[in-house]
This record gives structure tokens, C-alpha cells and sequence, in this order.
């Protein structure tokens, strides 16, 4: 499935969770490419639909805050349509205190990033030293930099990976304020996968105007005994009588029932795209 890449994408540096995702597939499927990094999750999507020799690992959802918005909008607008979803992984979120001292009660110093610091809201107000320099950064990669200029009171918020590729301390594990959070990541690329007998598929439906529409969609699943895993939906371009609908389900595009499945779907929308078949973490 992954011969013909040599590049692949990441969210981030310095050890993002795209980066432990990218490891954790890595290892399943015994892959090594070259690593690229990047900042946004559009730029991630754009390379890949760039460059067909590369694929990404990027976050599209979160059990916290659900669909990832970003992910699935910039997935669905690429100009290659045969950018698919290849894979899929879950990881547990598991930020950590990180510092070059080993001592967590003389930490009266912190360098984060604001999303960082949003998810550890009530660590910070119960465990961290009332009187806590925050010192802003950009990014986690960002933070174990800027890290180096600073004394052995000072500590980041990062991942066991960041705690790796730094040499830091662990002082402190699970520090989130929701501590059931996983983020689920794909990789996408321009490719394609084999029927294992335990995939799911993913498409999205550009629904006609008209009252009822989701509901005749919804039977033809019905009609075909196919279990949908999930179905979400949004407006295209802010305007209501536009209407994508997004539905994961059990089952392969190249699977009969599929096939069929797909066809009846057609008359009952303006357009359907599959953004992948893959197999079920």
C-alpha cells in the first residue's frame, strides 16, 4: 500500500502526537520514509495534494472536541481527487511536565503554547506554583528550544516523545484536564488500499435541497444492512442550502454490497465522494 511513497508529513515537530502516530504506523506496517514537517494541518494537505509521492499523518478527530474541522474541509477540497484515507490510528493524549532538572517542587517557570495550556487548565491552578512565570511559545517543538535558554527551574509542557528526542525529565504524566482524550489520525495520500474484511469506509455526500434528503440516504444504508459508525454535517461556503454530509461505515468500496450501495446513492445527491477505505484500528 505505502511502495510508492518516500515522503511522509507531519503535523508539527519535536515530538507532536502526528509524530508518535507516524511511529506507531510506522512500526505496523515496518515503514521508514523521510520525514517532513509542517505547521498547519492545510499546509499537511496541500503538500499531499502537491506531491503524490508524499503522504501525511494528520489529527481529524479528538474524543474532546470531536471532528476536526480543519482536517476534513482541506481533505475534501484537494485538486487530486484520488487523495485518499489510507490508514487510521488512535492515540491516547498524555501530556507531561518536562524539565532538564529532576526535582518537579523547584519548577517555578513554564514554557507552552496556548492550546497547551488550555488543555491543562486545572493542573496548573492545583499542582503549579501560584506565582508561575509563563513564558509563551509557539508550538511544543518551540517550547523544548526555547527551553535551552533558560535555568534548571524551568519546565515545558510536552509529550514522552518530546521527553526522547530532548533528553528531558518526566516529572509529572497526565497532566490534561480530560484524562479519557484520544485523538484519532489518518493517513492520507494518493493511493489506494485491498479489502482486509475489517475496513471501514469514509465519504462524503453533497445533499439536493430538498426536504427529507438525509433521511433517503440514511435508508439506502438501511437497505443494504451497512452499519454507519458515524455521519456529521456542515455548510459549504456559509450558505444553509449547502450541505455536506460526512458518514463513516463498516465495509470496503470494493465490497459488492458497496458498490451497490454507492450507486443507489447517486440519484439522491448532487455529488458522493469516497475519501477512503481502510482498515479498522
Amino acid at each position: 500500500m505505502f511502495r510508492d511513497f518516500n515522503e511522509v508529513i507531519c503535523l508539527g515537530m519535536g515530538g507532536s502526537y502526528s509524530e508518535i502516530a507516524k511511529d506507531k504506523l510506522f512500526k505496523a506496517y515496518d515503514l521508514y520514509l523521510y520525514q517532513r514537517s509542517l505547521n498547519s494541518i492545510k499546509e499537511c494537505i496541500e503538500y499531499v495534494d502537491e506531491f503524490s509521492n508524499a503522504i501525511a499523518i494528520i489529527p481529524v478527530e479528538t474524543s474532546y472536541k470531536g471532528i476536526i474541522r480543519e482536517s476534513i474541509d482541506n481533505l475534501i477540497a484537494t485538486k487530486n481527487q484520488n487523495i485518499q484515507i489510507l490508514a487510521e490510528t488512535n492515540i491516547p493524549v498524555n501530556d507531561c511536565i518536562l524539565s532538564k532538572t529532576t526535582e518537579f517542587y523547584s519548577i517555578m517557570g513554564l514554557i507552552a503554547n496556548p492550546n497547551a495550556l488550555g488543555k491543562c487548565k486545572k493542573f496548573l491552578k492545583e499542582d503549579m506554583p501560584r506565582q508561575l512565570n509563563i513564558v509563551m511559545a509557539d508550538s511544543m517543538d518551540d517550547s523544548a528550544r526555547l527551553l535551552n535558554n533558560y535555568n534548571l527551574t524551568y519546565s515545558i509542557i510536552g509529550t514522552e516523545k518530546t521527553a526522547e528526542l530532548y533528553n528531558l525529565n518526566i516529572l509529572k504524566e497526565h497532566i490534561e484536564d480530560d484524562k479519557d482524550n484520544n485523538r484519532r489520525f489518518i493517513v492520507i495520500g494518493d493511493g489506494s488500499t485491498k479489502a482486509t474484511g475489517n475496513d471501514k469506509t469514509s465519504i462524503v455526500i453533497f445533499l439536493d435541497d430538498r426536504q427529507g434528503a438525509l433521511m433517503d440516504i440514511v435508508q439506502i444504508f438501511v437497505k443494504y444492512h451497512i452499519n454507519i459508525t458515524h455521519i456529521n454535517s456542515k455548510m459549504m461556503n456559509n450558505r444553509a442550502e449547502e450541505q455536506a454530509v460526512f458518514i463513516d461505515f463498516d465495509g470496503h468500496k470494493d465490497d459488492d454490497s458497496i458498490k451497490n450501495l454507492l450507486n443507489d446513492l447517486a440519484p439522491h445527491s448532487k455529488a458522493v465522494r469516497v475519501i477512503g477505505s481502510y482498515t479498522k484500528f
